[in-house]
């Protein structure tokens, strides 16, 4: 954001369902975390795109973790008791708003409730209905039906995995009475149960006798499930697999393995099939009952409509992780045989139930918004703001609009998407620079929410702030929890929240999943950041600095006036030279002798007297000369072609010569150079300079006061700003602004960074345990800076050091940047990229041969 008041930025925000990630391992429950799982996801809006991910021996099975990281999940629910290791692996990865673990308890309850989902109240997914009733082709009663199921019947796995139930996913028979004439239910009751009224079944209950009389109303498109409402109007992230999207899915088995397939592959079914089931799941037994297979046949030939995508017929692939594919050719077979439609390959068995899509479908998905009913969802909404407080609009779910006020079905939570923009240094080839947020340096809690409670929304716990995919900030409203605004924070609160605040959601008591503790105690600005800070006000911003700082004629013009920030490699080697002859009777010093140190410092100032002083100033002329031959080497070295060099009007020659003109002006307007007149005073002999716009006839000496008269005919010169030259010589601002250039440069839509910094691991130390010379966000990528002027200045213990930081602070990647072409201390480099590799951190030397400094002849810079 920038650091000006008043300035009106733009905004984006979007409603969206939670997502859940839920990691199971098949055990003696293995079933029962399905049963719970698959009966929340149905009650919950999108719930059906839920990602389930396997684990084994107490690990994330590896094949899922790409999966896992495109999915991004608000919310990580894990029946899994992993090791603290591998929790915070999760947090550090996917930054969840909430990990949960699953406790059974000393004496857990055995069935679908004890194995439910707790956590924060979502939307229903029975939000949906008011939406989907505008196209209901019933007129007397409601105009949908659901899929329900009395308690006292025992509602088979082939029910509530396909289908659900409102008494599962709803864990209640209570039904609200303001929702009934747009949405009732048909509920299974068997006719013994039906005529014994000591059950309490309703005479006027809507009823079926059986699952198979529901599935054959389902069929006829007569009633829908919770499993076809969770997925309505859900903006998801849509995968195309080549394996799996492009068929509809009839899984065969009902085994732990064969449930988790029929589960996962329809995530990725495309997203316009949405409001169609594409997967369904049975047992070879049941399709050898010829009534169930009439009605499988039947649904497929009048509700299967996944193909290719280009047309034609619509596709069927059967598959299996407990059946052998002998057994899986006689479904085909038995398929074929009642006339089934769809064109359909070979079967396949699929080892382990897993569904894992390609690393290429994975980088090609995308989450857009969708057109249904006439409505689009899920789209984003720009709105305007001026920092440090945006007011971003109430954007409910777009399916909410049809939906009475306060109806019991809309109080759930959603979450919302934000994106802002951040007013600095914006990259190169980007319409504008983004918060684009880092997964591992958490700084969504940096910006702060406030809510208007209603109702019962204080008893209804929301999950953490959270950054969500593209490094998008995710909060989690409601009707009952309504935004009414946020408070940017400006780029070091983002970082000092990532660094020095703890991000547990909760207490965490003992025996609780661990959660990622603050990297430091607490963190300042270095004694180099207010240099930069100041070089860049100067020069305009980094753009500026780098055009007038970096191009190789200004390097070397601000280097004879003393701000270079390396020693010419003559000077060292000269006072080398003098050091040698003059140590030759004491070739060893012993430093920790106070007068062996004075010697060496008294023989090192004398060495280095040859040295020359830099120059005051410089005259006009002698940089027009210098730019002159330097444009000269430039072309002898870039030689044009000669098909290029002819007669022109323009005078090219005339123009590159006046840049040097152009830049001085623009130099001196910044009070980079000060343009003026030096004299000597004939009295006092003291050296005089008269600014330009000083400058009167009569010149009067700075000591003595003496007046002498202004020649006609003087000549102009200037003098570099200390501040500048002390910045360009002492610290380190020329190697920042080059390494800042280099990280804007590949920065494709957000670029944020914090200077120099010091860092203390200890609340109560007041001297800086370590330093970072930059922290860095490039397009949401955690990247922490060492940089150096030269390779002559980089030591092994600097390395060790840098090393021992990134492990600590641990940013995706490491620089260590040099601003010096070659390479030194490669067996240290070496390792330093194992060590940081095995720490899953990227290690990269940046140096001149990486990011060069570019010339050209009209002082633009790169």
């Amino acid at each position: 954001m920038s650091d000006e008041l008043g300035a009106e930025l733009a905004g984006r925000v979007r409603s969206r369902p939670l997502r859940i990630a839920f990691l199971v391992e098949p055990n003696e429950h293995a079933d029962l975390m399905l049963d719970g799982i698959f009966a929340e996801c149905y009650s919950r809006w999108g719930g059906r795109f839920s990602l389930i991910v396997p684990c084994a021996d107490g690990q994330i099975v590896a094949g899922y973790w790409q999966w896992l990281e495109a999915f991004d999940p608000d919310i990580v629910y894990s029946y899994v008791d992993l090791d603290a290791e591998a929790v915070l692996e999760i947090h550090e990865r996917l930054v969840p708003g909430d990990y949960i673990f699953h406790r059974l308890g000393d004496k857990p309850r055995l069935d679908l409730f004890g194995f439910r989902p707790q956590y924060p109240a979502a939307l229903s997914s029975l939000s949906t209905v008011f939406r989907l009733a505008r196209h209901s082709p019933l007129v007397a009663g409601p105009k949908i039906k659901i899929i329900d199921s009395w308690h006292t019947e025992r509602p088979s796995r082939f029910l509530t995995d396909n289908f659900g139930t409102y008494h599962t996913s709803a864990a209640t028979g209570v039904y609200p009475n303001d929702a009934r004439s747009t949405a009732g239910l048909l509920t299974i009751v068997s006719d013994e149960h039906y005529e014994k009224h000591g059950y309490g079944v309703p005479r006027d209950l809507d009823r079926v006798a059986s699952e198979d009389m529901a599935f054959l109303e389902f069929v006829g498109r007569r009633v829908t499930s919770l499993s076809m409402l969770s997925s309505l109007y859900a903006t998801r992230l849509e995968i195309r697999d080549y394996r799996w999207s492009d068929a509809f899915n009839l899984v065969i088995g009902d085994s732990f393995e064969d449930r988790l397939m029929f589960w996962n592959a329809r995530l990725l079914i495309p997203a316009w099939l949405d409001n169609d089931l594409c997967c369904f799941r049975m047992t070879l037994d049941q399709l050898k009952d010829e009534d169930m297979l009439n009605q499988l046949v039947q649904l497929l030939n009048t509700r299967n409509h996944v193909n290719g995508g280009g047309g034609g017929q619509s596709q069927l692939r059967v598959r299996s992780a407990s059946h052998t594919i002998d057994e899986l050719s006689e479904v085909l077979e038995l398929l074929l045989a009642a006339k089934a439609w769809s064109a359909h390959g070979p079967a396949e068995v699929i080892s382990g139930g897993h569904v894992i899509p390609s690393d290429d479908s994975l980088k090609q998905a995308r989450e857009l918004a969708q057109y249904s009913d006439g409505f689009r969802f899920g789209e984003w909404h720009a709105f305007r703001w001026t920092p440090p407080i945006a007011h971003p609009p109430a954007k409910e779910p777009e399916h909410l609009r049809d939906a009475p006020s306060g109806q019991v079905f809309t109080l759930g939570l959603w979450a919302l998407d934000l994106s802002f923009e951040y007013e600095r240094d914006k990259p190169r080839l980007a319409q504008d620079n983004v918060w684009m947020l880092p997964k591992r340096w958490r700084m969504a809690d940096a910006f702060g929410a406030k809510f208007v409670t209603k109702g019962f929304a204080q008893n209804n716990p929301s999950p953490m702030h959270r950054t969500s995919r593209h490094g998008n900030l995710t909060i989690f409203a409601g009707f009952n929890r309504e935004l009414e605004s946020i408070t940017v924070p400006n780029i070091g609160q983002a970082f000092r929240s990532a660094m020095c605040l703890d991000s547990a959601a909760r207490r965490v008591g003992p025996g609780d999943p661990p959660w990622p503790q603050k990297k430091t105690a607490w963190m300042k600005a270095s004694n180099e950041s207010p240099h930069l800070t100041g070089i860049l006000g100067m020069t305009g911003g980094l753009a500026g600095a780098k055009s007038l700082l970096l191009h190789p004629f200004l390097q070397d013009v601000f280097a004879s006036l003393g701000g270079a920030p390396n020693l010419a490699d003559a000077d060292i080697k000269a006072t080398a030279n003098a050091l040698a002859k003059r140590a030759k009777g004491r070739p060893v010093f012993d430093l920790q002798q106070e007068s062996e140190r004075e010697t060496l410092a008294a023989l090192i100032v004398k060495a280095a007297q040859s040295i020359k002083a830099p120059r005051m100033h410089l005259s006009l002329d002698y940089l027009q000369k210098c730019w002159k031959v330097h444009r000269e080497r430039y072309w002898a070295e870039h030689p044009l072609p000669k098909s290029d060099i002819e007669e022109d009007e323009i005078d090219w020659d005339a123009m590159e010569q006046q840049t040097i003109d152009d830049r001085l002006a623009e130099m001196r307007t910044r009070r980079m150079l000060f343009q003026g007149y030096p004299w000597s005073c004939d009295t006092c002999q003291h050296r005089n300079w008269t600014d330009f716009q000083a400058l009167s006839p009569t010149l009067v000496c700075d000591v003595c006061r003496t007046e002498t008269e202004l020649p006609v005919g003087i000549p102009w010169y200037f003098r570099p700003n200390e501040f500048l030259i002390e910045s360009l010589r002492s610290r380190s601002v020329l190697s920042l602004v080059w390494l800042l250039s280099a990280l804007c440069d590949r920065a494709s839509s957000s670029f944020m960074w914090l200077g120099p910094t010091c860092f203390g691991y200890s609340p109560d130390s007041r001297n800086s345990d370590v330093e970072a010379d930059l922290l860095a966000v490039v397009d949401g990528e955690a990247i922490l800076c060492e940089v150096k002027s030269a390779w002559r200045s980089l030591r092994a213990t600097h390395i060790e050091g840098f090393v021992h930081l990134a492990k600590r602070l641990r940013p995706d990647r490491a620089i260590l940047a040099v601003m010096e072409k070659g390479s030194r201390l490669d067996e240290e480099m070496r390792a330093a990229e194992a060590d940081l590799k095995a720490s899953g951190i990227q290690f990269e030397l940046l140096t001149l041969e990486n990011y060069s400094v570019e010339d050209d002849p009209y002082l633009l810079g790169r």
